[in-house]
């Protein structure tokens, strides 16, 4: 069955690989971003029919439920959401003065976007919902406190939607990826990268395929027992 896969934050480096795997699944993919010429370089790069990309801010409520309800009326309801827009930032934290900022996207896009999907799923008695976390919400990181908390806060969040609608047919689970070799990453401070891959046992960071084929797991039919569960992708970083 081919089914309506929403992701947001579409056009970044995680997210362009998930598009390419959902598409190659034989997935209908609605693409959210806040950055249309982000977006008109990844629909040329997909070539395909099953893609519709729409420009969209996660933090702005009414126009994330309206972008649901168009999804819903354009394609059919959507039976996958991946949370994927989010931000990061290495700062001191005592000269911190982004927290809103950080919190906002990452925590409060997320918290939305659910809230915007799950009528259309409760409708159908089905869904799949893939929040993105990271391993910084798992161990915490120094330099990185207002990310780290976001990031512990969208598996908090996951839980829960996971325990309230885990008898309606929908599964609510968590990625915390190790940091993963995107173009953001590979611009941090090289000090920074090396101590990270210092901690990595298999001794590499991760790729957006390793990160891809984990979402795909839980959007699948294998993933179906799954709910609450946060899986990360990390190499051995952490081995909870």
């Amino acid at each position: 069955m081919q089914r309506v896969v929403v992701i947001t934050g579409a056009a970044g480096g995680i997210g362009r690989d998930l598009v390419r795997a959902f598409l190659a699944a034989n997935d209908r993919v609605m693409a959210f971003d806040l950055r249309e010429d982000a977006l008109e370089s990844l629909r040329n790069e997909a070539g395909s029919d099953a893609l519709t990309t729409t420009n969209l801010d996660v933090t702005d409520g009414a126009a994330v439920a309206e972008a649901f309800q168009a999804v819903a009326s354009r394609l059919g309801p959507p039976g996958v959401l991946v949370n994927v827009a989010g931000t990061n930032l290495v700062k001191d934290f005592l000269a911190m003065t982004e927290w809103d900022q950080i919190l906002t996207l990452n925590l409060k896009g997320t918290f939305l976007c659910c809230q915007g999907v799950l009528p259309h799923m409760l409708k159908q008695g089905y869904g799949r919902i893939i929040n993105f976390s990271s391993i910084f919400g798992i161990r915490g990181q120094a330099r990185q406190a207002a990310y780290s908390a976001s990031k512990a806060a969208v598996i908090g969040l996951t839980r829960s939607l996971a325990a309230e609608f885990a008898t309606k047919g929908i599964t609510v689970n968590a990625i915390a990826p190790v940091a993963t070799l995107t173009a953001r990453v590979r611009a941090l401070p090289k000090a920074f990268l090396d101590e990270q891959l210092s901690r990595i046992p298999m001794g590499r960071f991760g790729t957006t395929e390793d990160v891809a084929q984990s979402v795909l797991f839980l959007a699948s039919p294998g993933g179906a027992f799954y709910t609450g569960q946060t899986f990360s992708p990390n190499g051995g970083d952490v081995m909870p």
